[in-house]
């Protein structure tokens, strides 16, 4: 990563936002960077703004009192109806929603976190007609793995895919460093789409004006964006538009079947999540209604007087000891008020709104509407086939358009820190099914296919791990040798000292009785 110079103006401040943090240090790691971005997050991506304008969406009480009407239904319905010119309005409400309703939290959550970036196969290359060049193969194995292991990739793609399946489109650029790596979120309101590489990830330009009110943020993201904005300020005419390079470039679109339009996956669900939040507000008034009361106090007259002013007690007594009793016994929620007549009480129990039924189903007719997502809805899973098969479709829903773009990203990537790097492939399983994988990679490595070192990584070990602790435990330690070999189904051959599992005696081994009739003829001589 290329250094930055110490920012020495004054900070200052992004339209409505706090100020911005100068840099920790004058030459800032991708660590420190990572850091800097988390803290001073909400002033740099100003969510505050977007949020501000989707606010006067919701309409749960149906009364004339609402001050905007620009974010309603049938706003939503035009957005809809024409997608491609209202990008930005439909990502701003998406993002609201993601923050407001914890259903389409959950669902967005749910697919990003179906990805196991640690299930994988580094794989160096190999000529089949001269054969492999073991030095060769070694050190591009090991430079491979080295700058996989900085990457961290399953963390920092996770906030790839979150902001993937809540926008669609991510745009970001990659710091790498002997720190390890750090993806900077970038505007998807300054960002396009230009290009595909030959590996299936995307290239994209950012409009260079966003920086023209950032001079401070400029300063502390440092390369390659200083030089994209010169490029700017020499031709800004043609030059607003710059292309991201190459080496920095992340970007994954969730839908890649259509580059140039960009819609929230769940689009066709976000009238559905406007009704579920008008339900749980309305609710929430219905609630407050179940405990309401309000008593009164009637002043009483005189039977049979001709006179509407003959009262059996003064109104002054009465209005005296009335508000010592608002004052000092009436509790909250109830309200009082002075009649003529008895006190009594009035309640709005049996007036509710709505129950938490029809939230429930509300939520319930959600996770269903949004293609399956069984586990989130754990009321309505029946028997383990079903419940399999729908974790299995909504695997593949998930993964089928960005792992292809992940892995290609990562080996674009490789191609530019690592000399002769090794290929990385990661396998389509996802947290709910990378058990079923392993028993099938177990299965292969016990007939002695090559999938040992991709197995433990599905046990959170990467490659040099499961190589490191090989070593240390056989080579240095011993403990085959030290410890009595834990016994499995799988069995082999030869002796028990070279480890494994414990090996059977031929003639224990039955077959139709055979062994068995061996060892009575042995017996009788």
């Amino acid at each position: 990563m290329a250094q930055r110079k110490k920012n020495n103006v004054n900070t200052t401040k992004v339209p409505t936002a706090k100020a911005i943090e100068p840099a920790p240090t004058s030459q800032s790691t991708a660590s420190e960077l990572r850091n800097w971005y988390q803290k001073n997050k909400k002033s740099i991506e100003n969510y505050a703004q977007a949020m501000e304008g989707a606010k006067s969406l919701r309409d749960i009480t149906k009364t004339s009192t609402k001050t905007v009407t620009a974010f309603n239904k049938d706003s939503l319905r035009s957005y809809l109806q024409n997608i491609g010119s209202n990008e930005k309005n439909l990502r701003s409400l998406s993002r609201y929603l993601y923050y407001r309703c914890h259903p389409y939290y959950r669902l967005i959550a749910y697919n990003a976190n179906m990805f196991c970036l640690d299930a994988r196969s580094v794989i160096p290359e190999y000529d089949l007609v001269a054969g492999g060049d073991a030095n060769a193969m070694l050190s591009s194995y090991q430079d491979t793995l080295n700058v996989l292991d900085k990457l961290n990739l399953q963390y920092e793609f996770l906030k790839i895919y979150m902001i993937c399946f809540r926008e669609d489109v991510f745009y970001g650029c990659a710091y790498y460093d002997e720190t390890g790596m750090f993806i900077l979120p970038l505007d998807p309101d300054y960002c396009k789409i230009s290009g595909i590489y030959s590996t299936g990830d995307f290239s994209f330009a950012m409009d260079m004006s966003y920086f023209r009110s950032r001079q401070t943020i400029l300063e502390l993201w440092g390369e390659p964006f200083q030089s994209m904005y010169r490029a700017y300020e020499n031709d800004t005419t043609n030059g607003k538009w710059q292309p991201m390079p190459d080496e920095y470039a992340v970007c994954l679109k969730t839908r890649a079947e259509d580059w140039e339009t960009v819609v929230p996956p769940f689009s066709g669900l976000l009238s559905g999540i406007i009704n579920l939040i008008d339900l749980d507000d309305i609710q929430a008034i219905a609630d407050k209604q179940d405990i309401y009361k309000m008593i009164w106090l009637e002043l009483e007259t005189i039977t049979g007087s001709d006179s509407v002013d003959d009262w059996k007690i003064t109104p002054d007594i009465v209005i005296e000891y009335f508000n010592r009793m608002i004052n000092e016994a009436l509790p909250d929620y109830t309200s009082a008020a002075i009649i003529p007549g008895k006190l009594d009480q009035v309640t709005f129990n049996n007036d509710r709104a709505t129950d938490t039924n029809k939230i429930a189903k509300s939520t319930e007719t959600f996770f269903n509407s949004s293609g399956g997502a069984q586990i989130l809805n754990s009321a309505s899973i029946s028997g383990t086939t079903a419940f399999s098969a729908a974790v299995q479709a909504d695997t593949e829903m998930a993964i089928s358009m960005l792992l292809p773009q992940t892995q290609g990203w990562v080996n674009r990537f490789l191609s530019y820190w690592v000399s002769n790097p090794s290929k990385v492939k990661f396998f389509e399983v996802s947290a709910y099914t990378k058990e079923e994988f392993k028993k099938t990679l177990l299965e292969a490595a016990t007939s002695g296919l090559p999938t040992k070192l991709a197995y433990n990584t599905l046990n959170q070990f990467s490659e040099k791990d499961t190589l490191a602790l090989n070593y240390l435990e056989e080579q240095i330690l011993g403990i085959t040798k030290l410890f009595v070999p834990l016994q499995t189904s799988y069995t082999q051959s030869g002796s028990s000292d070279t480890g494994g599992a414990p090996t059977k005696d031929d003639s224990e081994i039955t077959d139709d009785g055979d062994a068995s009739r061996d060892k009575t003829d042995k017996a009788n001589g």
